[in-house]
């Protein structure tokens, strides 16, 4: 069993490179550089997306993304779809973005980034509660630029973690056919620069980051983690939990607004 276990953390901190390659920081505000939230890179047959949470894109025409190292910021272009809340969008149980990045846009970002392909992507998963799954955002309070070498820099949060038990969802007033909610222990987070636990950062700047998983059963060299999710709640009344909108979700409005020849979900459909 600790054979299993030492093989399962090894295969999730190999993981960790190939989710950075996916996951960009949005900026708000070109002078200062202030993080506004996290996208994930993916590309479903000949459209190239990102991805992140409405409410991230709500300040979508202010929002840029830093390649290199910060010393250009791409101001994304492309067709944006996001769903209008009829709540507030803290409540908002959808709260996903998509833009399908132009050319100009995709010419500019590949040389930085990678896109998840579709057959990373995850629909109709099965919850399991083993800690198989990952958590990769960007923090406001652990990026910040220099000014003196004109270049950005900013630390990830990861959360390696596990699900809650469907009875928590009702509580958190959400529902497991369109999210999927883990759980964050602020006490223990792994912090890659002391290479210890520490106390976990304000997760302000993460939302639109990806839910990753790992399966199990394949913990095969080539094995890539699995895209799941958009996380977009951290929820005041449990900071405990971290909330996700599920990757149908996107898929299925994809199907519907761009006639997206794409398995449809067995969970639930946009009429």
């Amino acid at each position: 069993m600790k054979n299993i276990i030492k093989q399962i953390a090894e295969k999730q901190i190999e993981s960790l490179s190939i989710i950075r390659n996916h996951t960009c920081i949005l900026i708000k505000n070109y002078s200062d550089y202030k993080v506004h939230g996290t996208g994930v890179f993916v590309k479903i047959q000949n459209l190239y997306l990102l991805i992140s949470a409405a409410h991230v894109f709500d300040d979508f025409h202010e929002l840029f993304i830093p390649l290199g190292n910060g010393e250009t910021l791409l101001k994304p272009g492309g067709k944006l779809i996001i769903n209008n809340s009829k709540v507030s969008r803290s409540n908002d149980d959808l709260d996903i973005g998509i833009l399908i990045l132009d050319d100009i846009s995709v010419k500019d970002l590949i040389q930085s980034y990678d896109f998840v392909i579709e057959s990373n992507l995850v629909i109709n998963h099965d919850i399991t509660y083993l800690h198989n799954y990952i958590v990769f955002g960007y923090p406001s309070s652990w990026s910040k630029k220099s000014f003196s070498r004109s270049s950005f820099h900013s630390r990830p949060f990861v959360n390696f973690t596990k699900c809650v038990d469907l009875a928590e969802y009702p509580e958190l007033k959400r529902n497991e056919v369109l999210n999927i909610i883990v759980e964050y222990n602020r006490q223990e987070t792994v912090n890659f620069k002391s290479k210890k636990f520490s106390f976990g950062p304000n997760l302000f700047g993460i939302s639109g980051c990806g839910l990753w998983y790992l399966d199990p059963q394949n913990y095969e060299e080539n094995a890539n983690p699995k895209l799941l999710g958009i996380m977009t709640d951290w929820p005041i009344s449990n900071r405990r939990r971290l909330i996700s909108t599920r990757i149908d979700a996107i898929t299925e409005l994809l199907r519907k607004s761009e006639s997206l020849n794409f398995p449809e979900s067995n969970l639930f459909s946009f009429k």
